[in-house]
């Protein structure tokens, strides 16, 4: 870290976070892989680095004030997000998402020093059944929630809205999601409101 000449005092808003964050969230990052990382973005570089799987493949794709992502390997990326869910507190969103090669995420909160909360304080987490459809028929969405151990749900901010896509195209193939096409929206959005998500109608 000291060999890059940075310290936490050249950041501040969330790429001071990413710096700081003790290595439970980046684990496969190291320090001085982080302010590297940052040092790259700010002088408008697109080079990655060596993270600790000994892999040239982590860079920040976005950074603001508020919001970055970063992808800490070819399969994974890590999305921060500042929210203030009061007058005097906020709290920091994560979302990490894998493709394996079908993308699903995994949403949880921080205090501003990395505490983790209980995520259902801000949000009832997307579920298969957020995205069926008002009249889609019952029995055929009981049908594709019993084929599936788990819902593959992509999760993503733009701007203070959460977005969530179900990946049911990506992992049925051809005629199989056209059987189930008609039961699903693509998307869920949710908006923040007095420091929860909720799931707009």
């Amino acid at each position: 870290m000291l060999s890059l000449g940075l310290s936490c005092s050249a950041y501040d808003g969330v790429a001071q976070l990413f710096a700081e964050e003790s290595g439970d969230l980046f684990n496969s990052l190291s320090y001085s892989a982080r302010y590297e990382m940052l040092n790259n973005f700010t002088q408008g570089k697109n080079a990655e680095v060596m993270n600790n799987f000994r892999t040239t493949e982590s860079r920040i794709l976005q950074l603001s004030h508020e919001h970055m992502i970063v992808a800490t390997s070819s399969g994974k990326t890590v999305e921060l997000k500042l929210f203030p869910i009061s007058k005097t507190d906020t709290v920091i969103a994560v979302i990490e998402t894998v493709a394996t090669p079908v993308k699903d995420s995994y949403l949880s909160f921080y205090d501003m020093k990395w505490k983790q909360l209980d995520a259902s304080q801000f949000i009832v987490m997307p579920q298969l059944e957020d995205f069926f459809l008002p009249k889609a028929p019952k029995d055929q969405c009981e049908e594709l929630a019993r084929q599936l151990s788990f819902a593959m749900i992509e999760m993503h901010f733009e701007g203070d809205n959460l977005v969530a896509r179900c990946n049911l195209n990506d992992f049925y193939m051809g005629d199989d999601f056209g059987h189930y096409k008609h039961l699903v929206t693509p998307s869920v959005v949710y908006i923040l409101q007095k420091g929860k998500f909720k799931k707009k109608k």
